[in-house]
């Protein structure tokens, strides 16, 4: 497909820290653009603070307001494609993740600024789901009022994982599988996209784990969503999940982790490829070999106007 192509090209200008494959070649996508850029950032905090939400077992937070962007590019030639962008992050808050929410927290006005200059009529939608086995859509599903309130919940949520607590605080994380598939179900369904004949819909997803799959009951929390229907809704609302992941984990770091992000589940297409995105390398963020920033804008970059094309 197109993008694919794209950050190909991309790729072979900046040096690729892995390969990128795509579902005619049998594997999973890793786009790894390796040059390292500045970082741009601050260090406020946030006192959002958790009500339980009646609708779902995961936890509301009140957040900022709304903002109304829109996105214009050239599509083809003679031709105006005009989309907004919503980005939404869902990202893992268990104790290993410090260091990853600490970068971008750090770089989430860089993330900003850049979307800006692909000369958008108005600032993108940025929105934010945490989890551990539990999980909280923060602001109920409304956008953030602007970068920089999503950046200090970042930071929040970094000085968070040295706590080795669930999102409600209620009790400890004490298995190293998270709940990703119920915080990516909750944001497709629950935040507040824009129309997807006209809005480019990102998920930026982190985990350095595997998942539990429901239904099931993990640290006394249940996991309702299994992976197909994760998938599906995913595919439903049109939603590209680009995620940063590992290959090896789990308690002894020795276990595969990589089924449903970069390879596989249980014969099922791995989910960033599944959506139309890309899966990118944690290991090589925290390793300096992977600049955060730049591998989330040449993704966005890469995906305004091109046709969504999920597999599966």
């Amino acid at each position: 497909m197109v993008r694919w192509l794209w950050i190909a090209v991309a790729c072979c200008a900046l040096g690729c820290g892995d390969e990128i494959r795509d579902e005619e070649s049998g594997g999973a996508m890793s786009t790894l653009p390796t040059s390292i850029g500045s970082s741009t950032g601050g260090d406020s905090t946030s006192g959002s603070n958790p009500t339980q939400d009646e609708s779902s077992s995961g936890f509301v937070f009140d957040v900022g307001g709304a903002t109304a962007p829109t996105t214009s590019d050239p599509d083809t030639a003679g031709e105006v494609c005009e989309q907004d962008i919503d980005v939404v992050f869902v990202m893992d808050v268990s104790t290993t993740m410090g260091p990853f929410l600490g970068t971008l927290a750090d770089q989430m006005l860089g993330v900003d600024q850049a979307i800006a200059a692909l000369d958008l009529p108005s600032p993108p939608q940025y929105g934010l789901v945490v989890f551990v086995d539990d999980f909280a859509l923060l602001g109920e599903g409304q956008p953030y009022a602007d970068a920089a309130a999503l950046q200090a919940d970042f930071q929040m949520w970094s000085d968070f994982t040295s706590s080795n607590s669930q999102v409600s605080g209620t009790g400890s994380n004490s298995t190293w599988p998270e709940n990703s598939l119920d915080a990516l179900y909750t944001a497709a369904t629950a935040y507040a996209w824009r129309p997807a004949e006209s809005t480019l819909r990102i998920i930026i997803h982190t985990t350095d784990d595997t998942f539990s799959e429901g239904p099931s009951v993990v640290n006394g929390i249940n996991v309702q969503r299994d992976y197909p229907s994760t998938v599906q809704a995913l595919q439903d609302q049109q939603i590209r999940v680009f995620s940063f992941t590992a290959d090896i984990g789990g308690s002894c770091s020795c276990e595969d982790v990589s089924p449903g992000w970069s390879t596989p589940y249980q014969g099922q297409t791995a989910i960033p490829q599944a959506t139309d995105g890309a899966r990118f390398d944690i290991d090589q963020v925290l390793g300096g070999m992977l600049d955060l920033s730049e591998a989330i804008n040449t993704s966005i970059e890469g995906a305004v106007c091109d046709p969504y094309e999920p597999v599966g």
